[in-house]
């Protein structure tokens, strides 16, 4: 499964979709399944969420634009769920593609939402940096703040979230098993965010530590130390997923690669670490 990355002289997503001359809400993307009990269900091409059925609730992996919402939605009763099925929202970082319709999503569903702390900076104090544009951005306060040692359960699926830095401060990525109808166990995982807005120029724009930048290498390293089955992009560009979702059928899944993880971790660290090179001349 390639991975489709975008330049590295790309702007960040939100200005992209602000240049765009299709905005994220003019497409459509059924719910694909991604593995079992875990569908990609965002309903537009772009920002990945995903919806996990514990078997006693369901878990839902941000929440994209407020403007997609509907589409999120249509998906969601699509399956065959309701809303109120929904019992924890875990937001991977505080950027307004990801957290755009976390209000929403909880006036509706009545979910418990979980941030990383150190995000808790966009809402309160600097929500310029959710960048939130021509777009909307309800406010909201976090039930629950992440913690390494603090796994989340519900039902039969528990959700291990690791800190990782540099996208946003708080960016959080997540790890959880699945098992498939002969019982294999299937490690899923999510980093939090990869973008690299991680330049000296961007961290002078925006008032933030350039420290982000080790943090996000050394987090790169860590993740890429672990074993992943299935790599679940928070973009799709990222990984192409929507190239493999007409494969996806009951018997198999084109999805199951554990290259795909490292082979996006040590892609994105090739291209910090040619920042980093750039600026140092």
């Amino acid at each position: 499964m390639p991975l489709n990355s975008t330049s590295k002289t790309s702007p960040p997503p939100f200005e992209l979709m602000e240049r765009c001359c299709r905005r994220p809400w003019e497409a459509y993307v059924e719910p694909i399944k991604m593995a079992p009990g875990v569908w990609y269900i965002s309903g537009n091409d772009w920002v990945a969420c995903y919806l996990i059925d514990t078997g006693d609730g369901l878990i839902l992996i941000d929440t994209a634009m407020h403007e997609t919402a509907y589409l999120m939605i249509e998906n969601i009763r699509k399956l065959g769920y309701e809303l109120t099925d929904i019992k924890k929202i875990l937001l991977t970082h505080a950027h307004i593609d990801h957290i755009g319709a976390a209000r929403t999503m909880k006036e509706l569903t009545g979910a418990r939402i979980y941030l990383g702390e150190r995000d808790l900076l966009f809402l309160h104090e600097r929500r310029d940096l959710i960048r939130i544009g021509s777009y909307t951005c309800g406010e909201f306060e976090p039930d629950e703040l992440y913690a390494d040692d603090k796994p989340i359960t519900l039902g039969n699926i528990t959700v291990h979230t690791v800190s990782t830095p540099g996208h946003t401060p708080g960016c959080t990525s997540m790890f959880f098993d699945v098992k498939d109808e002969n019982g294999r166990a299937l490690r899923c995982g999510i980093h939090g965010g990869i973008g690299l807005n991680l330049t000296k120029d961007d961290f002078e724009r925006d008032g933030l530590p350039q420290s982000l930048r080790d943090e996000f290498i050394e987090g790169l390293k860590r993740l890429d130390q672990m074993q992943v089955d299935i790599c679940l992009p928070s973009h799709t560009n990222q990984v192409g997923i929507l190239l493999l979702k007409d494969q996806v059928t009951e018997t198999y899944n084109p999805y199951i690669d554990p290259s795909i993880w490292h082979e996006l971790m040590n892609e994105r660290l090739e291209r910090v670490m040619e920042i980093v090179k750039s600026e140092n001349g």
